[in-house]
């Protein structure tokens, strides 16, 4: 039995892809989402103790885990469970580092406050996700910024929690270039904000229309998870972890 950490664009290729060819599977999410694969739903967050407990229970001989590149939680509990079965992380494709003076990589949140703080930013426009909005708190309490989140009520309150006025909340999903830029224009910020997410996450879109409206982008890359996972790309390099 698989245990998949979904949640995103690769966690549904996956379930496509063990539904194809007939492997069973549970399909883990923090909250509750529509699914539509073959394998058993999971909702809510765990740790390590938890998947602990659920691979012993359900004689789980694999997790495969494609949850969001940001989860970090997830990426450690999973790494600190009491089990001795392969560990698969499903990476995102990214977009390989480009050198521009207009573009600002971070390698954690110290690093990306104190580069966003240096150019004394008069509106900033943030794609980082809810999650990120206490993490981002020193800049928004100093300078007028605008989120962009999820359509959702648990993401309204984790917003709440954190204080940010309602008013500068924006809801929808990364869209094509056509409407990404359209929002970006109608918003007219100083500078952008966003996560290294890959083209999954339309990180090429937002680079081309910093680059197009000459907006500086601040990126946060990827964190760096634990070196007991098996790194793969595509489904095809699932098949050397799913012999019975």
């Amino acid at each position: 039995m698989i245990l998949l950490f979904g949640g995103t664009t690769e966690g549904k290729k996956v379930a496509t892809y063990l539904d194809q060819i007939g492997k069973t599977y549970f399909y883990s999410t923090k909250t509750e989402v529509s699914f539509s694969g073959k394998g058993n739903t999971v909702f809510g967050a765990m740790n390590s103790s938890d998947i602990t407990a659920f691979c012993l229970k359900n004689n789980i001989s694999l997790i495969i885990n494609a949850s969001h590149p940001f989860a970090e939680n997830l990426h450690r509990e999973i790494a600190e469970a009491a089990i001795q079965i392969p560990l698969v992380r499903f990476e995102r494709k990214q977009l390989p580092e480009e050198i521009n003076p207009l573009l600002f990589y971070a390698k954690d949140y110290p690093e990306f406050i104190q580069k966003i703080e240096s150019f004394s930013p008069t509106k900033i426009l943030s794609f980082t996700g809810v999650n990120t909005i206490e993490k981002l708190k020193t800049i928004w309490k100093k300078h007028p910024s605008i989120f962009r989140i999820l359509d959702r009520d648990i993401s309204r309150k984790v917003a709440e929690k954190s204080n940010f006025p309602k008013e500068n909340l924006r809801f929808g999903i990364p869209q094509n270039y056509e409407e990404e830029i359209a929002f970006i224009q109608k918003e007219n910020p100083s500078l952008l904000l966003t996560k290294e997410n890959g083209f999954s996450g339309k990180l090429d879109v937002k680079i081309k229309i910093a680059k197009e409206l000459n907006i500086p982008l601040f990126i946060l890359k990827t964190p760096k998870i634990s070196s007991k996972y098996k790194y793969i790309q595509s489904v095809e390099q699932l098949k050397p972890f799913l012999h019975e």
